[in-house]
């Protein structure tokens, strides 16, 4: 702790909990349903889940999707970022991705779900381009959501990619134009809306 506090180390530690303002909103994790409400101020907290300190400072480019379709339920999709260090000093850096489903037929959705994570070190003024991929394991969901036999199945649906826990997609408000966040489609053709990815449990 005194190396942090004198300069000798750089912190890069991120908060695995939302930490709340106050009593009244202490239950209230991160990925909470969309149908969620708060006691004040819609939910914002006094340190995010993922919020972290560090003595330099990180510059996000525009993330890319390598399609916008999916096609078939077993079909993956890479996202992609460049991550600069614009500080004056190393440091390390936590990458997240987060992926948020709008809306949802079987159940209520997430606000959002941490998917991948990636730790990254950068010298001063150093780019490096961090990628993830995803796959039905990512955008599945199990269907009962309790009960005698569960599945994992995707849905036709929208998709939303967001890179950074503190970055706000706006899903429900229009057109998603914030450079931290990508949509994508997934469109089986099925019919049903719905395929199934995964043995029954």
């Amino acid at each position: 702790m005194a190396e942090i506090i004198y300069g000798d180390v750089n912190p890069s530690g991120k908060l695995p909990i939302t930490y709340p303002k106050d009593a009244a909103n202490i239950a209230i994790p991160y990925n909470h349903r969309v149908t969620t409400r708060c006691m004040w101020d819609n939910c914002w907290m006094q340190w995010d889940f993922g919020a972290g300190l560090s003595y330099t400072k990180f510059n996000y480019s525009s993330v890319t999707l390598d399609k916008t379709t999916i096609a078939n339920a077993d079909d993956t999709l890479t996202a992609s970022v460049t991550v600069t260090n614009t500080g004056s000093r190393a440091g390390k850096e936590t990458v997240m991705l987060f992926l948020i489903q709008p809306f949802r037929k079987i159940s209520v959705p997430e606000m959002k779900m941490l998917k991948k994570f990636k730790k990254i070190e950068l010298q001063a003024g150093e780019s490096t381009d961090v990628s993830f991929s995803l796959s039905a394991d990512d955008w599945g969901v199990y269907d009962p959501q309790f009960g005698k036999g569960l599945k994992r199945i995707v849905e036709d649906s929208k998709y939303v990619v967001a890179v950074k826990p503190d970055t706000w997609c706006n899903v429900y408000g229009g057109n998603i134009t914030h450079p931290l966040c990508a949509e994508f489609t997934i469109d089986t053709t099925s019919g049903a809306g719905t395929v199934n990815v995964g043995v029954e449990l």
